[in-house]
């Protein structure tokens, strides 16, 4: 029996995101099926195809494999990317069995049911219930509804088995690491798991009620794990656990994370709550090489806490922030915006409680997601919470904070503590333009080159999407310049990018556009970059509160000239062609802002010089800059 297993990343445009990505959840998995089930062949998605490549490659690859069942991993930021290749691979091999599990995965993601594309999804732990799956599907079993754990078609719709026991002792699970599953991210990088379940019971998280107890691996499991890591010069592990300073035996960990970095110095990061930290702990964090803590204090409201559950001791906090940064341990502190009960002058509170006492080294701000199967999706009506059904399922209202009212919290975290909340994400490749590629896969080329690439591959047929000349990346970079702009408005040049998009509906695009003089056609970059916008629905198009017009699957930068042969990047939100020359008061403020990238060592003689000549160089709909922090191209 044939099993592919995959997990999409988080995509963006200039592919760091996919450089982490590993399929932790898979390589489990995959580690414990091979321990207890014969004759079954698992590979887990190559890392160069799963992380970099675009839809077409992904379709070719699993079809090569000629695969009895297909599983991915699904995540909030991936989901709708699996269900649509699932049903692409649906529709061309009618005989392969769809699998998906992951936190998505729970009878009650309406949207998950809706979309469809899959035979069989795991709910909950998944190594026990994979590993089960495998063995009737290969004995011929029709029927899987005696199978605990599972999400399965009915006459009536879809039914839920009964639910299955956590696997009593976690080391039963094999490592994926030990076992030759998984290997460190592109980036050096590693995850590992040390606990499962929570001892907190946020309403707004649904990790708890996936292990509603907290089991541990062993600490001699975990002591060939780092020594795993050392061995394969891992730069940094992450650690997944909600709690890392929890662990029962934390003293001991550290002791065996300071033994594996004497081998390899590595550093680690890892979430934890700012209360239990004193400044013993904080040195032993330090010496066993903790680089970053992630503190989750959302809000400082009495009142939204008690509605999340989630406890918060003001004084704690505060020292144990300090005692994590006094011994040089960077802290991220969260803060969560259209909470319960939480009105805009209570997300001000809790900014100015981070900033005033500088509680942190870098701020992290962000909307709060009614996830499927967690306890505040369940009272969104009661609450009077609005929500997108659509991932990230985002809150756009609540009875205390107007959509206007969100987007005043960013302003204001931004002013605040001068963090760019929603920052450009310029593509791996800016300049000199030429085609680039990632092993087979196209990441970037010029416009005019666009039909010799893939005129001969964007035909409608089936073998088109098994070359990989013609396969193209998660996100794509196309560089125009004033002399090559014209090649947009050729109907064939713009058939075939209208063409790579159908065929690869996920990839990001990049407009990269270089500038000689004031007098080029911007209507020409706009009416491409809104055509391929207005052709898909992406996740990553449904940002609404950013105080700059946020990061979307497509974008338009430009290198302007402002010197001799010095350049400065900017970017320009992308709107409709027709309303360039509409005054600005006619559509939303951030449609008419463009951000610009200048060296942090430039003099203010200098910045007053360089956006003298810029201004002159904008799209006519700009009428306000947003500066930040860039370099200079030559």
């Amino acid at each position: 029996m044939n099993v592919v297993l995959l997990q999409l990343p988080v995509q963006s445009h200039d592919y760091a995101y996919p450089m982490e990505n590993m399929t932790l959840g898979a390589g489990y998995l995959k580690a414990y099926a091979e321990s207890v089930v014969s004759d079954v062949r698992i590979v887990l998605g190559p890392k160069d195809l799963v992380n970099y490549g675009g839809d077409a490659a992904l379709e070719a690859w699993i079809v090569a494999q000629q695969p009895d069942l297909v599983g991915f991993s699904c995540y909030v930021w991936n989901v709708e990317r699996s269900l649509a290749l699932a049903q692409r691979l649906r529709a061309r091999c009618p005989h392969v069995r769809i699998l998906v599990g992951g936190p998505e995965v729970t009878p009650e993601n309406d949207f998950l049911m809706a979309f469809g594309g899959f035979d069989v999804g795991i709910i909950g732990e998944g190594e026990q219930t994979f590993a089960t799956l495998l063995s009737a599907l290969s004995k011929g079993f029709s029927t899987l509804k005696s199978i605990p754990g599972l999400l399965v078609p009915s006459s009536t719709g879809w039914h839920v088995t009964q639910p299955r026991p956590p696997i009593h002792s976690l080391d039963a699970v094999p490592s994926p690491y030990l076992s030759g599953a998984l290997f460190p991210s592109d980036a050096g990088t590693m995850l590992l798991e040390t606990v499962r379940g929570c001892p907190n019971r946020c309403t707004y998280c649904y990790y708890h009620k996936r292990f509603p107890r907290v089991r541990h691996f062993s600490l001699n499991r975990l002591r060939q794990e780092l020594l795993w890591a050392a061995h394969h010069g891992v730069s940094e592990i992450y650690f997944v656990d909600p709690c890392f300073t929890r662990r029962k035996d934390l003293a001991a960990l550290l002791k065996a994370i300071e033994e594996a970095r004497r081998l390899h110095d590595f550093t680690f990061q890892c979430e934890a709550t700012a209360e239990d930290v004193s400044p013993a702990l904080a040195q032993a964090l330090a010496r066993a090489g903790l680089s970053q803590v992630e503190v989750g204090l959302q809000t400082i409201n009495p009142k939204a806490l008690a509605r999340i559950r989630r406890p918060f001791d003001r004084n704690r906090f505060v020292a144990g922030i300090r005692a994590l940064r006094d011994v040089g341990i960077r802290v991220m502190v969260d803060i969560m915006v259209a909470l319960p009960e939480d009105s805009f002058d209570d997300v001000k509170r809790s900014l100015d409680f981070v900033v005033d006492q500088a509680l942190y080294d870098e701020l992290s701000v962000y909307t709060l997601s009614l996830l499927p199967g967690t306890e505040l999706r369940r009272q969104a009506a009661s609450l009077g919470l609005l929500y997108d059904a659509k991932p990230p399922y985002h809150v756009i209202r609540t009875p205390h904070m107007r959509p206007d009212d969100i987007r005043r919290a960013y302003e204001y975290a931004q002013a605040a503590s001068g963090v760019d909340f929603f920052p450009p994400e310029p593509p791996l490749f800016l300049d000199p333009p030429q085609v680039r590629h990632h092993g087979s896969l196209v990441v970037a080329f010029p416009v005019e080159k666009t039909l010799d690439l893939f005129s001969g591959h964007c035909a409608a047929t089936e073998d088109s999407t098994r070359n990989g000349d013609a396969s193209v990346g998660q996100a794509l970079t196309v560089y125009v310049s004033q002399d090559t702009v014209h090649h947009l408005e050729n109907p064939a040049v713009m058939s075939v990018l209208l063409k790579i998009f159908e065929k690869n509906p996920w990839s990001l695009l990049s407009l990269v556009i270089t500038l000689r003089d004031r007098h080029f056609p911007w209507p020409a970059v706009f009416k491409a970059a809104q055509r391929v916008l207005a052709a898909r629905d992406h996740v990553m198009d449904r940002e609404v509160f950013s105080t700059l017009d946020p990061v979307r699957s497509v974008q338009i930068l430009a290198l302007l000239p402002v010197r001799g042969s010095q350049r400065l990047l900017a970017r320009f939100p992308v709107i409709d062609a027709a309303k360039l020359e509409e005054p600005p008061a006619l559509s939303p403020s951030t449609a008419h802002q463009a951000w610009v990238g200048l060296p942090m060592q430039a003099s203010l003689h200098e910045e007053a010089l360089w956006m003298e000549a810029l201004w002159a160089l904008f799209p006519p709909h700009i009428v306000h800059v947003r500066l930040g922090d860039g370099e200079i191209f030559s």
